[in-house]
């Protein structure tokens, strides 16, 4: 496995960056709206659509939860190291809105509980 490009309590402090979280809350909602938009056909789409249901407004204590994994996204963790720095704001500065809408995409599933593998025979299936 390779090395964590941040130790984990820099992780975690970016995980609880107070000017990150506000930003990871407005991204929730905007995936939920993308997930209510969805084809009825699209894999795990009742699970999906559970999760958005349920996470429309977000609650400052369910963006705090999701920031954990969302910080652990590559992406988002490359821009973070890329600054040098390890105070929380300056990373969080560094991450780009982009950067933390696709880290939401890319996780919704798992945080709907459907599994890779799931969702590929549903989509074998249905196409």
């Amino acid at each position: 496995m390779p090395a964590l490009p941040l130790p984990l309590d820099v992780m975690c402090g970016l995980a609880n960056e107070a000017s990150l979280l506000p930003r990871i809350r407005m991204a929730i909602a905007v995936v939920a709206q993308e997930v209510f938009a969805e084809a009825s056909d699209t894999p795990g789409t009742l699970m999906r659509w559970n999760l958005a249901k349920t996470v429309l407004s977000p609650t400052p204590a369910q963006a705090a939860g999701m920031a954990v994994g969302i910080v652990c996204s590559p992406p988002m963790l490359a821009a973070a190291a890329g600054t040098g720095a390890t105070d929380p704001a300056t990373m969080a500065a560094a991450i780009t809105d982009d950067q933390i809408l696709d880290a939401i995409r890319a996780g919704w599933n798992a945080v709907a509980g459907i599994r890779p593998d799931t969702a590929a025979q549903v989509q074998e299936t249905t196409t």
